[in-house]
């Protein structure tokens, strides 16, 4: 992820207007404490993002085969959006001195349409509570790299419930034509469109830049 340090240097009053959270007053070891459980988190989230970048891109080899060729690019473009989290994750990790491990992603491919309900689940886990929980800790820790790369997964991923729950509302009601027939990804925060933007609403990345899937 290329400016990582700089734009979350230089992004804090966007951040703030965004939804991530102020850090609190809080002691020496308070501050501390909250420094490397946010380490720990973002490793939580780095494994995550790593297993959604595998699990949807399977997912999406699934639902050509069930002729759902709509979805398909769909499950492509989030795959794309979770592996460049996963990046900017990995790089705030190692910024900080930490490591990340292998991961071997464990994953089970259903029906699409039972992949879609899961999904819808998963992603508001992540948008409702896990993100959000993992800003008030870095928000402790003062750690502005960590609130950007964080704030960019949990606002992206709340985007991503939106277009699996219309998917799946598709699949259901058979209006399937009814489907973006592209989408398009942020190379710096995997923020997803269904058409060129300007620039990206949430890194400001210019639109020409980012990366189309039909």
């Amino acid at each position: 992820m290329k400016n990582l340090i700089v734009l979350a240097l230089s992004s804090i009053v966007l951040i703030s207007c965004n939804n991530a959270t102020k850090a609190p007053a809080s002691s020496g070891s308070e501050q501390e404490n909250a420094r490397v459980k946010t380490i720990e988190n973002m490793k939580t989230a780095y494994v995550g993002e790593r297993t959604a970048t595998a699990k949807y891109a399977a997912f999406s080899v699934k639902a050509e085969q069930e002729g759902l060729h709509h979805v398909a690019i769909l499950y492509n473009a989030v795959s794309a959006a979770e592996n460049i989290h996963s990046i900017n994750h990995k790089t705030v990790i190692e910024d900080a001195g930490g490591t990340v491990a292998e991961v071997k992603p464990v994953y089970t491919v259903k029906t699409t349409k039972e992949n879609l309900h899961d999904d819808i689940e998963g992603e508001a886990y992540e948008a409702q509570s896990m993100y959000p929980d993992f800003l008030k800790t870095a928000a402790t820790a003062s750690n502005e790299p960590a609130l950007l790369s964080l704030n960019y997964a949990m606002k992206t991923e709340r985007k991503h419930k939106a277009f699996f729950e219309q998917a799946l509302g598709d699949i259901n009601s058979n209006t399937l034509g009814s489907l973006p027939a592209a989408y398009f990804v942020c190379p710096e925060c995997g923020n997803t469109y269904t058409a060129v933007p300007k620039h990206c609403d949430f890194s400001l990345t210019e639109g020409s830049k980012f990366i189309r899937f039909e």
